[in-house]
């Protein structure tokens, strides 16, 4: 078949703004703000959670296979993006986020429930049906607001990352402490179940974009498998090794499914994503500089603000600080304040200003702020220091990417976008977590059977960070500027 691109949405094509997401002034009501804010975390809102409940996870069922607790998450999620976004284009975003949240709640609660590590990974395997919901919330953003509202309200959804970094770390400190692990993945199925009440409540249906089209399973699949394929090969670098034929074989077959993806969106009349769209130097950029940012972003908080605090301190063995989970939540506390609050004044100041400003900044402050906590890391007072002004950074970051995504695509591409940003996000933060625990590693000491860190290795884990974001910021020189909804 030719491939013939989707016609692009005009306002003949599509329905108003639902009269009920909006007031008579424009303002959209705090209901479906709250909706859209809190789905949009509920996937970060479990990662760190469940981050601080995987020790005790491993020590409760014995397991030295603990990694999948995480990784399954990561494996189903990135395969079901694709999916998700093209099925809220067909039936609707509202639809598919409820159905893809109800299954969500009960992986969490089986995974709560769970008798057994067997049965407790099909609980995170479920749970991960709503790993899609970001990218679904921003599409949606796009379909129920004024167009001038949009980008703001974008800002701050993305600046709220900021709020479930500062106070997710204290719940889970006092969950561990008072119910242990299950009271914790207990708190997560609570969550959940709050988005879908939220989103049922508050959320209208949005338009039906492509109704009536041949669903791109092929496409679907090849995408997915493909990223998943990669993700999982690059995650089992530092267990396998980086010439073993099987991590060769993952990276390969993944180099093979892309090719597979490509031929298939060219050829098939209604396909998955137009590839085309990737070719255009407003959308790649942003995605590219995006994902990089993004992804050091979450690998230093995932895995350094852990790993130093959390180890112990043993002389001539191991260079971390010995801190207890809740210790280490309360010293992060004014970093994760200081994130959500810039984050929010960026993500507004968009409205009066080009997006690419904040963007800049934020990634100028946190490339000097990671190369501070390379030398300024070894105890209370320098951590919160360093952090405060690594986050001034972060937080700009966070409520600029959504704000570009917009602007680098058309109301119709926006939910493949978000869903492509998210899975680009998903594979760098994963490379960027292998590449600081190989640097580490070199400067290691394993001691029956674990390793344990060395301050060089930190050191040099946090120079690579600094030099992954100031690549970022020399790519993101060539940014062309946003096209906002208001403007098109």
């Amino acid at each position: 078949m030719v491939h013939t691109p989707a016609p692009q949405a005009g306002p003949e094509s599509l329905p108003d703004v639902p009269s009920e997401a909006v007031s008579a002034s424009g303002r959209p009501p705090k209901g479906l703000l709250i909706a859209l804010l809190w789905t949009a975390q509920v996937l970060s809102a479990s990662s760190v959670i469940a981050a601080f409940a995987q020790a005790d996870v491993a020590q409760h069922f014995h397991t030295a296979h603990i990694a999948w607790f995480g990784l399954i998450y990561s494996l189903v999620g990135t395969l079901m993006t694709p999916f998700a976004v093209r099925l809220g284009d067909i039936f609707g975003k509202r639809r598919i986020m409820l159905a893809l949240i109800a299954l969500g709640l009960v992986g969490d609660v089986l995974t709560a429930l769970a008798p057994t590590f067997g049965v407790l990974l099909v609980g995170r395997a479920i749970a991960a049906c709503y790993a899609p919901m970001a990218a679904l919330v921003f599409a949606t953003t796009r379909d129920v607001l004024p167009p001038r509202r949009v980008g703001p309200v974008s800002g701050v959804i993305g600046a709220t990352l900021g709020a479930v970094v500062a106070i997710c770390p204290v719940i889970a400190g006092w969950l561990m402490d008072d119910f242990g692990f299950r009271g914790a993945l207990w708190f997560v199925a609570a969550v959940t179940a709050v988005a879908f009440a939220l989103v049922y409540r508050f959320l209208p249906e949005t338009p039906r974009r492509s109704r009536g089209e041949p669903f791109d399973w092929w496409g679907g699949l090849l995408l997915g498998g493909s990223i998943s394929a990669l993700i999982y090969a690059i995650g089992q670098g530092t267990t396998w090794g980086w010439t073993d034929s099987r991590m060769l074989g993952l990276i390969a077959g993944a180099l093979v499914g892309f090719v597979g993806f490509a031929l298939v969106e060219r050829a098939v009349t209604h396909p998955m994503m137009d590839v085309r769209m990737l070719m255009r130097r407003r959308v790649s950029t942003v995605l590219v500089v995006t994902s990089v940012a993004q992804g050091t972003a979450f690998a230093a908080a995932a895995v350094m603000t852990v790993v130093i605090p959390l180890y112990p301190h043993i002389p001539g063995v191991s260079d971390g600080l010995g801190w207890t989970a809740m210790h280490s939540a309360l010293i992060g506390l004014p970093a994760g304040i200081v994130l959500f609050l810039v984050g929010m004044a960026a993500g507004l100041a968009t409205r009066r200003v080009d997006p690419r400003l904040p963007w800049l900044l934020g990634l100028a402050l946190a490339t000097g702020g990671l190369l501070l906590q390379a030398f300024y890391h070894h105890n209370e007072s320098q951590i919160i220091v360093t952090g405060v002004v690594a986050s001034l950074g972060m937080g700009m970051i966070y409520a600029s990417v959504p704000i570009l995504v917009v602007g680098a695509v058309s109301a119709r591409e926006q939910g493949v976008a978000s869903g492509m940003s998210m899975m680009l996000v998903g594979l760098m933060t994963t490379v960027a977590a292998q590449v600081i625990f190989t640097i580490m590693g070199n400067s290691s000491v394993v001691m029956k059977g674990t390793a344990f860190y060395r301050d060089a290795g930190y050191q040099q884990a946090y120079i690579a960070l600094a030099a992954s974001m100031a690549f970022a910021l020399l790519l993101s020189l060539f940014l062309p500027k946003p096209q906002m909804p208001e403007e098109e």
